[in-house]
């Protein structure tokens, strides 16, 4: 197994970052290689998931999924084959969420993290892990997601 880290900081405040990756239909708005995101029976929770705080729906997105626990789907990217996806972690407070994603037998594990910073803009970071060279080879997308992803 391969491990890499990227991280980015900017302006943008760390509640704004926070949402941007908390509800998967955003996601295609900073993340350039992500052309769409479809959610798994979307309109309910999946098992162990509970609506309200922490849930599905969050204030200010009316009908919009938020990840929690449990959640897949696909994402779409501007090129090749739909990838499958998996929540597998969500902290709301501490700001942090993991996911597995993978397409055929290949799969990366990405942790999620937004930090506030003291100038009062963001530094989000993910950890990829994988089979190398998995993890170095989506370093520079995962990177200039990040990068929209603070702005």
């Amino acid at each position: 197994m391969s491990v890499v880290f990227v991280e980015a900081s900017g302006p943008a405040p760390p509640e704004l970052c926070w949402e941007r990756y908390a509800v998967p239909a955003a996601w295609p708005g900073w993340a350039p290689q992500i052309r769409a995101v479809v959610v798994e029976g979307a309109g309910r929770a999946p098992a162990g998931a509970v609506a309200g705080a922490g849930g599905r729906r969050g204030p200010g997105a009316p009908g919009r999924t938020r990840i929690v626990p449990g959640l897949r789907g696909r994402v779409r990217p501007l090129a090749g084959p739909a990838v499958r996806f998996l929540v597998t972690a969500v902290d709301e407070s501490e700001r942090t969420w993991s996911w597995r994603v993978g397409i055929g037998p290949w799969r990366l594990n990405l942790d999620h993290g937004v930090d506030a910073c003291l100038d009062g803009g963001t530094s989000t970071w993910v950890r990829i892990t994988g089979p190398a060279p998995l993890p170095h080879a989506y370093a520079p997308l995962a990177r200039a997601a990040l990068r929209h992803l603070v702005r």
